[in-house]
């Protein structure tokens, strides 16, 4: 098959002949710039963006190190502190905590084995952190996820939140 192509080639005029050539010199140049060349420049400009990207988060955790040490000491306390088993424990733990820090919870379900949705309507941020910070340091409940949504008067909230065991 090759020998056929060569024998074509050679039939064809000379100046066929030097179009044909500079067409398929093209054709592989293009091909190894979008095979080749492109490919590996764009990762390079990939591995590129994500190393600044890693250097900014490396120097903001160096300047913010004490924060976050203290951050992490907090949680591991919590954690370690964690005497409650399971959803049961844990809404029981929430609801009487809620009672003795002043708050009524308007609704309260369990969600899985070791966590549970509260909603609480229109009470005080204050109270509301209060609470929250003595459930993580005296039961070592953390807050998976929570929505505040502020209210007409000042200071007050409601508030959805996921706590977990």
């Amino acid at each position: 098959m090759l020998q056929q192509l060569t024998a074509r080639f050679d039939q064809l005029p000379r100046r066929d002949q030097q179009a044909l050539t500079i067409l398929m010199v093209a054709l592989v140049c293009a091909a190894v710039y979008f095979l080749i060349w492109r490919p590996v420049a764009d990762f390079n400009d990939r591995a590129e963006a994500d190393r600044i990207r890693a250097a900014e988060l490396h120097s903001w955790m160096q300047t913010n190190q004490p924060a976050l040490q203290r951050l992490a000491q907090m949680h591991t306390g919590a954690t370690a502190a964690s005497h409650i088993a399971d959803s049961r424990g844990l809404m029981s733990t929430v609801t009487r905590s809620a009672r003795e820090s002043g708050l009524a919870l308007s609704r309260f379900e369990p969600s899985g084995d070791k966590a549970m949705r509260v909603w609480l309507e229109n009470v005080s941020f204050k109270q509301v952190a209060a609470w929250l910070e003595l459930l993580g340091k005296e039961y070592g409940v953390v807050v998976g996820q929570a929505a505040f949504d502020r209210r007409e008067t000042p200071g007050m909230v409601s508030v959805r939140l996921t706590l977990n065991i």
